[in-house]
Parts: structure tokens; C-alpha cells; sequence
């Protein structure tokens, strides 16, 4: 009996390690001990005794592939703040430096932008470095009955619309693509206000004269293009803000008309301040 007993066990090892080689899979019911021992080659597994069988024994020798895998589990910094911001801002111009004897009217100058930009806080910082892009519309006013035009040398002139005209408007627009270079100081590690200030440099795209007014019961409107406005021009820009309600003020000391037209002649030079809304 004990022979038999002897062949049952070497049978059921065999088994075992047959299994191992074919299908890398071994079961064992409720084994006594299981002793897993690991170097930098080789990883052997040892099996002590199992159900109904307190002698038995098994030991799986495997190599290990010497390449190691290294997980890196990267996590967000904290305070530090990369992010995409959208801006909109309103807000009224006043024409400063303007030609003598020709204000423009500050409730009929305005100014529109809407954009975005992206924003980076270093580490640990309360400031903020961004920029962006930004459609930018503008338009200069003048009072009413005031009128500007055209001159045969391309020059801005300024007049008088005729007596008899009503509900007048008369506006110098300019659309342009801008760029802004802001810093942005925040009051607190957890305040919600914050200071920004830097340039914002304008690419000029299109600006053109708009005339309208009402002889009678008929209305008219016309528009008037290539007025030699500036390609480029540069603004200061600061912006106080609190959560995502904020007051922008914005300086432009650079005349959006050209100095000199072709022939020598000159446009009227101004300069605008605008104070407004920025969310």
C-alpha cells in the first residue's frame, strides 16, 4: 500500500509540473505553505503539502526579464496653475490730444474685445504670466452735427452736416487683432482679487469712416475705407478684477491715422483713454 502511495504522489507532482511547462498555470487546493523567493533573474515559488497530502512538494524556478518597467505617477503641483482664460470687455473711450477746434464726443466713442488667452502661475506664486488673442473693435466719435470725411490726398477732414440733416453720426471704426502681455498680481493665496498690467500690441486689419443721418423721412448711411490708419499700434492696459467681475482702464499715446499721407499732408493726430467692463 505505501508503494501505491508513493506512485499516487510522484503522479500527482508530475502532473503538476507538466502543467506548469504547458499552460503556466498550477492549482493547488489549500496548500500548507507557499514560500515565493525573488532575486534580480529568477523568481522561485515553493509549495509545502497540500489537501490530503502532507509530504508534498512542488518548486517552480522562472526567470525574470532583467528590463525594468519604472511607473511615474505625475500629480499637479500645489498653487501651481496653467490655464486657458476667456476675456470680454466694454468699454467708453475718451479721445485724448485731439486736433483744435475738433473734439470727439466720449459717449460716442466705445470700445469692444473678446478673446482669450492662456495664463501660467509658477509654483508657490501669487503672479501670473499670460497672453493671447483678442478681436478688438473700436470707433471714435465725434458730436452731433459734426461730420468727418475723406479728402482727395486720403487725409481725415472734419465738417459740418447741413442744417436741415437730423440724427447724425459721424465715427472713425477700427477692427483690429490684438495681442496682449499682461502680469497678473493676486492680492492673497486665497483672494479672488487680483492687478494685471503689460502692453497690448493692436494689428490693425480694416478701418474705415461711418456717416449716417436723416434728411426728412429718409435715412442714409455711408462708408468710407482706406483712411491710412496705422498697421500697428500699442496700448497700456491695466485690468482690476474680483472673482470674474473686473474694471479695465487702457491708454493709447499712438494715433490710429497715419501721421502723413502720401503726398505729405497730415491727419489729425489723437490719443484715447478707455475706462470699462471686464469679465
Amino acid at each position: 500500500m505505501m508503494r501505491n502511495l508513493l506512485m499516487m504522489v510522484a503522479l500527482t507532482a508530475c502532473t503538476a509540473v507538466s502543467a506548469t511547462e504547458m499552460n503556466d498555470t498550477v492549482v493547488f487546493s489549500n496548500p500548507r505553505r507557499v514560500t515565493v523567493m525573488t532575486n534580480d533573474s529568477v523568481q522561485k515559488v515553493r509549495v509545502s503539502g497540500k489537501d490530503g497530502d502532507e509530504r508534498f512538494r512542488y518548486e517552480s524556478t522562472v526567470a525574470i526579464d532583467k528590463t525594468k518597467t519604472t511607473t511615474k505617477i505625475v500629480k499637479k503641483v500645489a498653487g501651481e496653475d496653467d490655464k486657458w482664460l476667456f476675456d470680454l470687455g466694454v468699454g467708453v473711450a475718451i479721445p485724448t490730444n485731439t486736433p483744435d477746434g475738433h473734439g470727439f464726443a466720449t459717449f460716442r466713442s466705445w470700445e469692444f474685445l473678446l478673446g482669450f488667452r492662456y495664463g501660467y502661475t509658477p509654483k508657490g506664486a501669487l503672479q501670473t504670466y499670460s497672453t493671447g488673442l483678442w478681436l478688438n473693435w473700436r470707433s471714435y466719435g465725434v458730436p452731433e452735427k459734426n461730420m468727418m470725411s475723406k479728402n482727395a490726398d486720403d487725409i481725415v477732414v472734419f465738417g459740418e452736416y447741413p442744417a436741415n440733416y437730423s440724427n447724425t453720426s459721424s465715427h472713425i471704426s477700427i477692427f483690429s487683432l490684438s495681442v496682449p502681455f499682461l502680469f497678473t498680481q493676486r492680492f492673497g493665496k486665497h483672494s479672488k482679487a487680483s492687478f494685471s498690467l503689460g502692453p497690448v500690441v493692436n494689428v490693425n486689419l480694416l478701418g474705415r469712416i461711418n456717416n449716417e443721418w436723416k434728411d426728412g423721412d429718409d435715412f442714409y448711411e455711408v462708408g468710407t475705407k482706406n483712411i491710412g490708419y496705422r498697421p500697428v499700434t500699442v496700448d497700456f492696459m491695466g485690468i482690476l478684477k474680483y472673482g470674474g467681475w473686473g474694471l479695465y482702464c487702457k491708454y493709447s499715446p499712438m494715433s490710429v491715422l497715419k501721421k502723413k499721407s502720401e503726398n505729405g499732408v497730415e491727419n489729425p493726430q489723437f490719443h484715447s483713454l478707455t475706462v470699462g467692463l471686464f469679465f
